[in-house]
């Protein structure tokens, strides 16, 4: 049986498809296919397994080997059902939205943390997807759901450090690539984002997938507004204009910069770099003058819930 993992990035639909892949789980079981989403990683199968590395403790490491059979088990049990594929869905074993914050980059430990993962679902383990989007539009979703939850509000020079930090989706893929020694496809939120057939298919190539799966077509758990943030907003002096849309935290001039990274890593991933597999849908899609996204997902599936660190 092949393994896919599909390890988020938060904010860029990953509730949509795994709620999608719930509700079509039974047709893509006919085909071949197997999901496991948060409804089993956070209800006690990834035990012990979604932490940040500095806080990982000598028991969580003593369950790693037991973690590993116990998924082993699962697997076999699967693959012995007649199924040839298991996708799994856990954006937070990338990491945390409030880390990301409180360090100001993108997911600053995503290696250790993928490293962890790595070494329980070895040697299953055959792919590895990540979605990403455009870092303007990504940190305004990140930091609105941080502030709708009561965390604060950036300071202005807290956002001009984000905003030129270098740190980019091509470190993060490279990190994921290194942390499983496997290839990582690869897609982007503009392009992919509300195409849930395409997602499935980029991870599975080849696969036929059965028709008629459902779609909802709505989105799911969207950050909140302006309406929702104008009290914590206006406490930290920033100026709401309107109650409607998305908060922009940022200045002309940092969107400009975080933009300008996007379009690098863009770059980079359209050049086929070893061991990553980009997925557009057009060759112009998703890149040369990147869109607001289309789908949002939101708080239900970004905090640590059940003590996950």
């Amino acid at each position: 049986m092949d393994v896919i993992l599909h390890i988020g990035a938060h904010r860029t639909g990953t509730t949509a498809f795994q709620a999608w892949m719930l509700q079509n789980a039974d047709a893509l079981a006919g085909a071949g296919i197997a999901y496991w989403g948060p409804d089993r990683t956070r209800a006690g199968l990834f035990s012990g397994l979604v932490r940040r590395p500095d806080l990982v403790s000598p028991a969580d490491e003593a369950g790693l080997e037991r973690l590993r059979m116990r998924l082993g088990f699962e697997i076999d049990r699967l693959a012995g059902a007649g199924l040839r594929h298991l996708v799994i869905s856990e954006e937070n074993l990338l990491g945390a939205i409030p880390n990301c914050v409180e360090m100001l980059t993108l997911y600053p430990d995503a290696r250790g943390r993928l490293e962890r993962a790595g070494r329980a679902l070895r040697p299953h383990l055959k792919g590895v997807a990540l979605s990403i989007r455009r870092q303007d539009m990504w940190w305004a979703s990140a930091l609105s759901v941080t502030v709708g939850r009561g965390m604060a509000v950036p300071q202005r020079h807290e956002q001009a450090r984000l905003a030129a930090h270098p740190r980019g989706w091509r470190e993060v893929t490279e990190q994921a690539q290194a942390a499983f020694d496997l290839p990582v496809t690869v897609w982007s939120h503009e392009a992919l984002g509300g195409d849930h057939v395409a997602q499935l298919g980029a991870m599975l190539p080849g696969a036929v997938l059965p028709a008629g799966l459902f779609e909802p077509g709505r989105r799911l758990n969207a950050a909140p507004g302006l309406g929702a943030l104008r009290k914590p907003l206006a406490k930290a002096g920033h100026a709401v204009l309107g109650s409607n849309g998305r908060w922009m935290p940022f200045t002309q001039g940092e969107r400009a910069q975080l933009t300008a990274r996007y379009l690098e890593d863009l770059s980079w991933l359209r050049a086929a770099p070893p061991g990553v597999n980009f997925v557009e849908r057009t060759a112009g899609d998703a890149g040369a003058n990147p869109a607001a996204a289309t789908v949002e997902e939101g708080q239900g599936h970004d905090g640590q819930k059940r003590g996950m660190a």
